[in-house]
């Protein structure tokens, strides 16, 4: 590879539409060929045709994280050559794990404008052969900070993965044209492959001649229902006969499918003495990831995974042989007043009717928080003998967090992502009555954007999008998470700041708001300035007003900004002239 040469094939892997675009456009401009994948499984496919000179790539990212990508790239030898950039926003969190890649060079996914500066400069040591000098540096940390819930979520996806490659199941995620996406432990012993084998290719590749074509007729391309190869038909895998659960995924987005693999060999050498333990296990096998509790007739805990111990706080030591109704307690087992005898909880009644029930419930943390659950509780049955029960749940606060994200949705502005005038509205109503409550003022800034029509007049309205885009980026930066922005409209936009520390402190924040827009404004190779014009009102507890009331007050100020601006641009011209 000549890395003299200034004109690079980059490709560049993000799951984020918008961040790539930009990508792709920046690396465009910078005079280099722009290859895009939005995630790890269609960053293969080009590289089965492609051999570009670097790969700008993302961490997280569904269909092959970027992790996985890293590895399967490092270990082709037609690879070698191929120049590695990490791209993530975990770049603190998991500063440890990322430096352990592989990459050539990492960035910390920052402002957008110094994320370029990092890839030119990047791109400079390679042209210059000093790529080395970068080792061990993450570009742009500075402008991160370490979060707690970040690295939760770290930790919880690295639990999720060792939990997956515990089990003794072979299993096996790939798209519907058979391009396989995850593997466990398990599955890459029964295909005798190493993952960065398997990754990217074919799932269907793997079975030979008949069995191939059984397995094409037996998964139709749209079928959303579960097929079953089992025990009394197995397929034959490198010399295994095995059984197969097919489960389809229905998110007509991404379809997928999951492969659970078993061996009949090791099923055969079970002991029939273990038959009890085998059908708990399967039970279990059918709730990965989910909380599953073992009880005996009487209600007591006799074993719990490790999901079901994370989300309810207790240790295996505590949890194992504590009463159920006692230490977890739904609702119906702990009536108001005391204890209840738990027979009119579907729980507990399944180890008295021996029916299987399925629910929603309340269970209670060890610290004494509650959270929504979706449960089934099957009763262990043997020769009509209630021998215990299995309870599976699973923690439904996310999927309510998820349904609360698809009514935000029809919320946001699709231009710069912020609360349109719907959503900023509905959100600045609640906080009010709020404040009220809380005894707690509020303050609104009023931003109107000074010169957009002669953007769009004389640059176009794809420049005039541009700089709405910016001066959206320009607020983040400025305000707290905590305050609401939003944009009305055209070119207005609006901010109700929550956090006390802005109440009495107007003039720093929009020092600060002047100083970005200034910053902006000093990049050379910008075609138009930014101007902003600033009004301001205050929402005061003790003298109440509706949001309709501190927009027309802030909208009146923002005016007086706008005219005093114009005031001094002409006296500034009359000077001029003389």
């Amino acid at each position: 590879m000549d890395t003299k040469s200034a004109m690079k094939t980059i490709l560049v892997v993000e799951n984020h539409p918008v961040i790539l675009k930009m990508m792709v456009e920046f690396l465009k401009k910078q005079g280099h060929e722009a290859i895009a994948a939005e995630d790890g499984l269609a960053a293969l496919a080009v590289l089965d045709t492609v051999r570009p000179d670097i790969i700008i790539t993302d961490l997280v990212m569904p269909n092959i994280n970027g992790e996985k990508l890293c590895q399967i790239i490092r270990s082709r030898p037609e690879l070698k050559e191929l120049w590695i950039i990490i791209y993530s926003s975990t770049m603190l969190e998991d500063e440890t794990n990322i430096l352990k890649l592989g990459a050539d060079a990492c960035i910390a996914k920052g402002p957008f404008k110094k994320t370029e500066e990092h890839i030119a400069k990047i791109i400079e040591h390679i042209n210059n052969c000093t790529i080395h000098e970068l080792t061990g540096k993450i570009l742009g940390r500075e402008d991160l900070f370490e979060r707690h819930v970040t690295s939760e979520l770290l930790f919880s996806r690295r639990h999720h993965e060792l939990i997956l490659n515990s089990l003794p199941e072979g299993v096996v995620e790939f798209a519907p044209d058979g391009k396989i996406s995850q593997v466990n432990a398990a599955a890459l012993a029964l295909c005798g492959l190493g993952e960065e084998k398997l990754l990217g290719s074919s799932f269907f590749a793997l079975f030979n001649g008949e069995h191939r074509e059984r397995l094409l007729g037996l998964l139709p391309p749209k079928s959303s229902a579960p097929v079953i190869i089992d025990e009394t038909s197995p397929i034959l895998l490198k010399g295994k006969m095995i059984t197969i659960h097919f489960f389809p995924s229905r998110d007509a987005a991404s379809p997928l499918i999951a492969a659970i693999m078993q061996d009949l060999t090791e099923k055969i050498a079970a002991a029939r003495q273990l038959e009890l333990l085998r059908r708990q296990q399967e039970r279990i096998l059918n709730a990965v990831g989910e909380g599953i509790f073992g009880l005996d007739p009487n209600g007591r805990i006799t074993f719990a995974n490790p999901a079901a111990m994370a989300m309810l706080g207790y240790d295996q030591q505590t949890l194992v042989g504590a009463s159920l109704r006692e230490t977890i307690c739904c609702a119906a087992c702990k009536p108001e007043g005391g204890l209840g005898s738990g027979h009119d909880c579907p729980i507990c009644g399944a180890s008295q009717d021996g029916i299987v029930h399925k629910g929603t419930e309340t269970f209670l943390r060890k610290n004494g928080t509650s959270f929504p659950v979706r449960y089934t509780c099957t009763p262990i049955m043997e020769k009509s003998e209630i021998l215990g029960m299995v309870i599976v749940f699973a923690d439904i606060t996310e999927g309510k967090k998820m349904e609360e994200k698809l009514r935000e949705s029809a919320l946001r502005d699709d231009l710069t992502s912020l609360f349109n005038r719907r959503g900023f509205m509905t959100l600045a109503d609640k906080l009010i009555e709020s404040s009220l409550r809380d005894n707690n003022d509020l303050l609104l800034v009023y931003v109107d954007f000074d010169n957009l029509k002669w953007i769009n007049d004389t640059l176009g309205h794809t420049m005039g999008d541009r700089a709405l885009i910016e001066t959206a980026g320009l607020l983040r930066e400025t305000f707290r998470l905590a305050d609401v922005i939003g944009r009305l409209g055209g070119d207005e936009f609006v901010i109700l700041c929550t956090d006390n520390a802005a109440l009495n402190n107007e003039k720093p924040i929009l020092s600060r708001l002047s100083e970005h827009i200034e910053k902006a404004n000093q990049i050379t190779n910008r075609q138009y300035p930014l101007s902003l014009s600033i009004g301001v009102s205050r929402c005061d507890h003790l003298t109440p007003c509706s949001i309709d009331e501190l927009l027309r007050r802030a909208d009146q100020t923002m005016y007086e900004n706008k005219e005093e601006k114009k005031s001094r641009h002409q006296d500034g011209y009359q000077r001029q002239k003389r």
